[in-house]
């Protein structure tokens, strides 16, 4: 019988201190967290869903109920014995190919519905939907080796589309999106495996429902004897959050030429749904969530923050960072990292320090992954509970964005005299729905055109230097009278450097331009707009700040 046992065979990529990978299994990258950098994997669906796997083990034996058994942990240095206790304890439910009870899978689904293993990977099944009914692609199907698969198996559950999934009864063909297929997930984190599986550790607690509310069998899926059913439920507690079964899955093992073990076949059927009305605000750990402003019936209220092709996550910094109550909530994981470094708490992490945090997921089109992204930004923890510095971030935020908006409307004025030159005159009729279509094309783009795009080389300069002037600005501060004021430098230079690249971008633009008469008549008309705009938007500021 094929056996892959995930508790000993070797499937986990692990980034060594000499900067080397190495697959390790369940039992020894536990083992040897302390002396390991980090998971790493090219897809950041794999990363993502591979820690919550851990974070999931490490919940279900350690806790953690109270923040003294959580600093105790972080003293220790390393994983108490209990820990590999569990997963022998545990083993038989850690095997891909068991007849019973196999690893994040549903016993007994037949071979009739197979497809190619390559539908678990969303890279390579993010086509139309009706091609993971093309029984045709199982002939000349993919194959994955054991750990390759393990890996995509975990991450699919987390994050597979929604949308037509099977040719199973007709009432189960289509289902949602897995849990974290809309959001970014933040990661904190540490300076080893250890640290950055401790500081992603929340407080677990079904006693006083933290993180959230939780019945008393919360368990991860594979304790749970009963097949994952295709149903709407809630999640029983955290455990089965962070190992939710969005999918009824089975892989079928075959031989390679030289004798090892090897997935080309899989069925990929509907599984848990979350009822309508549910929400993962408020329970998701690792998720930020902003009200919408007008759901439409069977939305989402609280949607969360996700990653946009046009738009790098840094400039949603706040929506990261701090709560709005009612309005929106930062990851939880930051709540109880502002907790680990509160005076209550005895500072366990000094308020001072900066900690990167890792934003991993993608955006899709219905069943089509559009991209995946790995950005990362470092937050000082001074960010988490300091109301004046917060307001400070916001406000050099919106001085980027106003003069992205300055920016976009010179550009605007330069496409209409461009396009209509005529328009410009004293007394000119107003521009026709048409005529303003034809200007938005020009420089928002359309289907197959990228237009004059100026947002894109204006963010682009912006984005080493937002990240300088985020690491900045805690020590940017000024205190009289016990009332903290920041950025009396930070903000100034930023606002000196978002007028330079509103300048640079603008200039990229007009360069590629008409040279004519009419052309440069045009650009020195945009370009005046441009000035007086960015005069008006920062003129304060500068002035705060001092001549250049």
């Amino acid at each position: 019988m094929a056996s892959f046992n995930l508790v000993d065979q070797c499937w986990l990529p692990c980034e060594m201190p000499d900067g080397s990978v190495r697959d390790l299994g369940l039992a020894e990258t536990l083992a040897r967290a302390r002396d390991i950098r980090s998971i790493v994997d090219p897809s950041p669906l794999v990363t993502a869903a591979l820690y919550r796997l851990l974070l999931a083990i490490l919940h279900r034996v350690v806790g953690p109920k109270t923040i003294g058994e959580w600093e105790r942990l972080w003293k220790a240095g390393t994983f108490p014995a209990d820990v590999l206790a569990y997963l022998d304890c545990w083993r038989s439910r850690f095997d891909l190919f068991s007849a019973e009870h196999p690893f994040y899978q549903t016993a007994g689904l037949g071979e009739r519905y197979c497809v190619s293993v390559s539908c678990l990977r969303q890279e390579l099944a993010s086509g139309e939907a009706i091609a993971l009914l093309n029984h045709d692609a199982v002939k000349e199907s993919l194959a994955l080796d054991c750990p390759t698969a393990a890996r995509h198996l975990i991450a699919h559950q987390a994050f597979a589309l929604g949308g037509l999934v099977s040719r199973d009864a007709p009432e189960h063909k289509s289902a949602n999106a897995a849990p974290l297929a809309k959001g970014a997930i933040v990661l904190v984190r540490g300076r080893s495996l250890f640290e950055t599986l401790l500081l992603n550790l929340h407080r677990y607690n079904p006693e006083v429902n933290d993180p959230f509310e939780c019945e008393e069998d919360d368990c991860p899926a594979w304790e749970r004897n009963e097949p994952t059913q295709p149903e709407d439920r809630y999640p029983l507690g955290y455990l089965d959050l962070l190992t939710w079964q969005s999918r009824r899955i089975r892989l079928f093992p075959d031989l390679e030429s030289d004798g090892s073990l090897c997935v080309r076949r899989v069925v990929i059927m509907k599984g848990y749904q979350f009822p309508d009305g549910f929400t993962l605000s408020g329970r998701e750990t690792m998720l930020s969530f902003s009200k919408r402003r007008n759901p439409e019936p069977g939305q989402d209220p609280f949607p969360p923050l996700a990653f946009r092709e046009d738009r790098a996550l840094w400039r949603d910094s706040l929506a990261l960072f701090q709560s709005v109550a009612g309005q929106r909530y930062r990851p939880k994981i930051l709540d109880w990292l502002n907790e680990l470094a509160s005076e209550e708490a005895g500072q366990i992490i000094s308020r001072s320090t900066i900690i990167p945090l890792d934003l991993l997921g993608m955006s899709s089109d219905q069943k089509k992954v559009m991209f995946w992204r790995h950005e990362r930004v470092s937050l000082n923890l001074n960010y988490l509970h300091d109301d004046d510095l917060l307001a400070t971030l916001g406000q050099a935020l919106s001085l980027a964005e106003g003069t992205e908006e300055a920016l976009s409307r010179s550009v605007s004025t330069l496409a209409q005299l461009l396009l209509f030159p005529d328009s410009g005159r004293p007394g000119a009729r107003p521009l026709t729905r048409n005529q303003k279509d034809a200007i938005r094309k020009m420089v928002y783009g359309s289907k197959g055109n990228s237009g004059l795009a100026p947002e894109r080389v204006y963010w682009a300069q912006l984005d080493i230097p937002f990240r300088e002037m985020l690491t900045r600005l805690p020590d940017d501060v000024v205190e009289e009278d016990g009332v903290k004021s920041y950025g009396g430098a930070e903000i100034p230079r930023w606002a000196r450097t978002v007028r330079q690249a509103a300048y640079s971008a603008f200039n990229a633009v007009a360069d590629g331009l008409d040279t004519s008469i009419r052309g440069r008549k045009a650009v020195a008309v945009a370009q005046n707009e441009l000035r007086a705009r960015l005069n008006q938007q920062l003129a304060n500021v500068l002035a705060e700040g001092g001549k250049e």
